[in-house]
């Protein structure tokens, strides 16, 4: 059975990292500290160009809410083209209404465009703040929605395993379940457990800067620029290893 870590990256570092360690997909993204949003073209090309690794894109036009205006639904149907042209392996995306419900309309566009280039759809973790999760997976697995990012609706995918249990049980071979949400090594054990062929980590560690000496204190944002996240190598390793051996 063929089992698959993704690993959510958000530069080339990143997706090396991930590579090396035995990832066999990234999802692309941009703005860590949003969560994710979409990544530059520039970026997806160099990627899918000189890295042997399936590339998911994340298209997320902002911050914030899943409540998407039609001019962003727009520029999402672009940006899934994009990523269809430059030879994406998926996308990632999600639409709620202002319910805390599935957009079914918008998300029915952005999976017709997905479908026109041969992309796999995931839908990613709004689906963690919606309401009524069994019946918004009944609606995605209608929709062909091919995989679905969830903890579960709890805070990591380790908390969500009573959830997760029932959707894997709901969605069965229509759909895939794919747990992400503080996925470590320290916590896989009961994941692995669970009937799943893929699982999402994002394991990050800080690493100092290049920079010969500290700078004048003028930072170019609110993060810290005399450090880097970049993935934890060692980690996703540890996860590859411990998902393939999975009996």
């Amino acid at each position: 059975m063929k089992r698959i870590v993704e690993v959510c990256c958000y530069t080339m570092e990143d997706v090396k990292r991930s590579q090396r360690a035995g990832a066999k997909r990234v999802e692309l993204c941009a703005d860590m500290a949003a969560g994710g949003t979409t990544p530059s073209q520039g970026l997806i090309a160099q990627v899918i160009q000189t890295i042997p690794i399936d590339v998911a894109v994340m298209v997320r036009p902002r911050a914030g809410d899943a409540i998407y205006s039609m001019d962003e639904i727009r520029l999402m149907e672009r940006d899934i083209a994009v990523a269809g042209e430059l030879g994406a392996e998926g996308v990632v995306f999600g639409v709620l209404d202002e319910s805390r419900y599935i957009d079914v309309p918008k998300m029915r566009r952005l999976v017709a465009v997905a479908k026109e280039y041969d992309l796999k759809v995931a839908c990613h973790r709004c689906f963690d703040r919606a309401r009524n999760p069994k019946e918004f997976l009944q609606e995605l697995i209608n929709l062909g929605v091919d995989r679905l990012l969830t903890s579960g609706q709890q805070p990591t995918a380790v908390e969500g395993i009573p959830l997760l249990k029932e959707l894997i049980e709901i969605a069965k071979d229509q759909l895939s379940i794919m747990p992400g949400g503080k996925v470590r090594p320290h916590n896989l054990e009961p994941l692995l457990e669970l009937d799943i062929t893929e699982i999402h980590t994002g394991s990050m560690e800080t690493v100092p800067s290049r920079l010969a000496t500290p700078g004048a204190q003028v930072a170019m944002g609110t993060a810290d620029d005399n450090v880097q996240k970049v993935i934890n190598e060692a980690d996703v390793a540890a996860i590859v290893r411990a998902f393939q051996s999975k009996t």
